[in-house]
């Protein structure tokens, strides 16, 4: 699994001084942007290219608090990929006490960015599906 680390920021937390639940999301998206970058292409360049990448579904459970300031990691994995769509799995734990946070998943479709119909990477951009099929375990 990759892993992507970093601190909780304080207007991430809520009132009660705890991330905010819908900031999870947000954490997987930054841990997903990096690992795209890390390991096909920077996201801005594969957008340049016509290639958008929609979340058709995001799911995960809550198992423990993170805070301010909490050093955290996102570790993550490629779970399917057919070049149309695709799947990550992801688990967050608090770094320093490595108490799992929150595990969950998101599936995603690629897209043209003019007009968000389904593509096939295969057929419009190999090298960026052998690029993507590569990863997958």
């Amino acid at each position: 699994m990759w892993e992507y680390r970093r601190r909780v920021r304080y207007y991430e937390t809520d009132k009660m001084g705890v991330v905010h639940h819908s900031n999870y999301l947000r954490l997987i998206e930054d841990a997903r942007m990096d690992w795209i970058g890390d390991h096909v292409m920077n996201y801005n360049d594969m957008e340049k290219m016509g290639v958008i990448i929609p979340v058709v579904n995001a799911s995960g459970n809550f198992r423990a608090f993170l805070r301010y300031d909490d050093l955290f990691s996102v570790k993550m994995e490629l779970t399917k990929f057919t070049g149309v769509r695709m799947r990550f799995k992801y688990k967050v734990h608090n770094a320093k006490t490595g108490e799992l946070c929150y595990d969950g998943d998101s599936e995603h479709y690629f897209a043209e960015d003019k007009n968000y119909r389904p593509i096939s990477l295969k057929r419009k951009f190999p090298k960026l599906y052998g690029a993507f099929e590569s990863l997958l375990k």
